[in-house]
């Protein structure tokens, strides 16, 4: 667990260099050997985390040949774009490392250069996004590193591209369908009342809580036969939902964490209104707008998909996860300013969040699979 604690410590450290008074190429320098760190640490990673043995397995069965017919397991297919990369990477010479290093770089240049065209402060953003994803990310991190690409300068609206780059992340993971339609929506400055959202969110809260909302999610579960034997599975595989494994201290601690979420939407609501209202540029609006409508979505994924059996579905809150980065390290530069009284308590609450957020990287679901961190080089000798 050192390498853990050395290395994600030293990257919280690095948000002090985020101020005005360093300079933007200063920034993207101490990014960039941030992506060169992880995309080692990452890649070259044996036999830990993120079902290993399954996604080796696949590296080394994955061929030109199959695909658009590759069957995980023997039985449930396999989106192509995921199966290309594999093969293109055996193509190539390289083995499961390289595929690794190189993927993982992709996903970490993608959340660079996210960071660096969308934010004043992309230390804040960069450093937000990694506290908020798995230590070691495949398909669905992929998916979303691609999506991201789309979304640089997401401002100036560029429909085209960000559709593009969608659909070329669900060739990865098939799940990355759900961010178009909100995408659209926000692009178009589309946003709901604050109130109204937060009202439906505290809504949906107390619904989830109710057998009659749980009957529900397992009625839908079993009866999507329709959608194919593929989309069946699927579904089942991620709503495996069992309200008598849900747990007292899991149910509690998932309210409280909505209940937090939910308060943030209210003052993330309340600045982005009073922005709109002193601001006619139309790139702001869209900045805005998208990012609240991203966040909304983001927190009734984990209202509606409750519990540790559903947390598969939870994993969409993915695609909408940068939507908390920018809002909030926005939130705490702009206050900053403001307040500079209240600058020592804005900072506190960005390391009180990547505290939690460690809490629940090394302990929230499967530690075994993480600790001890195991390299390539342990492995081979």
């Amino acid at each position: 667990m050192i390498i853990y604690i050395i290395l994600y410590g030293l990257l919280l450290f690095t948000v002090f260099f985020d101020t005005e008074k360093v300079s933007l190429k200063s920034k993207k320098e101490i990014l960039i050997w941030w992506v060169a760190i992880f995309a080692l640490f990452r890649g070259l990673r044996w036999d830990t985390g993120t079902d290993w043995d399954q996604y080796l397995e696949v590296f080394r069965i994955s061929t030109f040949d199959n695909i658009f017919n590759f069957a995980r397991n023997g039985s449930v297919k396999m989106e192509p774009g995921y199966v290309f990369i594999n093969a293109f990477v055996k193509l190539l010479g390289g083995d499961y490392t390289i595929f690794l290093l190189l993927t993982n770089l992709l996903v970490l240049w993608a959340y660079y250069k996210f960071s660096v065209t969308n934010s004043k402060t992309p230390i804040m953003v960069f450093v937000l996004m990694m506290f908020s994803t798995q230590f070691f990310p495949v398909r669905i991190g992929i998916a979303v590193g691609i999506i991201l690409i789309g979304l640089f300068d997401f401002a100036k609206v560029n429909v085209k591209r960000g559709l593009f780059f969608t659909f070329l992340a669900a060739t990865i993971h098939s799940s990355a369908m759900v961010f178009i339609p909100i995408y659209i929506l926000g692009i178009k400055g589309f946003k709901p009342s604050t109130y109204l959202a937060v009202g439906v969110a505290l809504a949906f809260l107390i619904l989830a809580q109710t057998p009659a909302f749980t009957t529900f999610l397992t009625t839908v579960s079993g009866s999507i036969g329709f959608l194919g034997a593929e989309v069946t599975h699927k579904f089942d595989n991620y709503l495996n939902f069992d309200v008598a494994k849900k747990g007292a201290v899991i149910a509690v601690s998932g309210i409280l964490n909505n209940v937090i979420f939910i308060v943030l939407l209210l003052v993330f609501g309340n600045m982005i209104d009073k922005i709109g209202k002193t601001s006619d540029s139309k790139e702001t609006k869209v900045y805005f707008n998208f990012l609240f409508n991203a966040f909304f979505v983001f927190i009734m994924i984990s209202i509606v998909f409750q519990g540790e059996t559903m947390a598969g579905l939870r994993r969409l809150q993915n695609y909408f996860m940068f939507a908390f980065s920018l809002l909030f390290s926005y939130f705490i530069y702009h206050n900053k300013k403001i307040y500079p009284h209240l600058s020592l308590l804005l900072t506190f609450g960005l390391i009180f969040y990547a505290l939690f957020r460690s809490y629940t990287l090394f302990f929230g679901g499967y530690p075994e699979a993480h600790f001890p961190y195991e390299s390539i080089f342990e492995y081979f000798f």
